[in-house]
């Protein structure tokens, strides 16, 4: 439990970045994201949004239930398996 409030802490740092740009590209993504990472992990910051749109996009994926969320701490996080779902989802035959 330590570890996942540790992890909480500094993730919730970095929500306070400036939401016009979008922060170092991990090497490796965490299996707990908050919605900018996920943005990431989607490659929505190779396709012409910013933070703040990638973040509506995810809560629109949201409110039409193709992308499950974990509200935890009173914010959004993503789990990775999730967003490889998502992405399984989204994938054409």
């Amino acid at each position: 439990m330590d570890y996942l409030l540790a992890m909480v802490r500094r993730k919730t740092e970095n929500l306070e970045q400036s939401t016009n740009t979008w922060p170092q590209r991990p090497m490796e993504f965490p299996d707990l994201m908050t919605p900018v990472e996920a943005a990431m992990f989607l490659h929505l910051d190779q396709t012409g949004h910013t933070p703040e749109m990638a973040t509506r996009t995810l809560n629109y994926w949201r409110d039409r239930g193709e992308l499950r969320a974990t509200k935890y701490a009173r914010h959004v996080w993503y789990l990775k398996k999730e967003l490889e779902k998502f992405l399984e989802n989204k994938t054409e035959e």
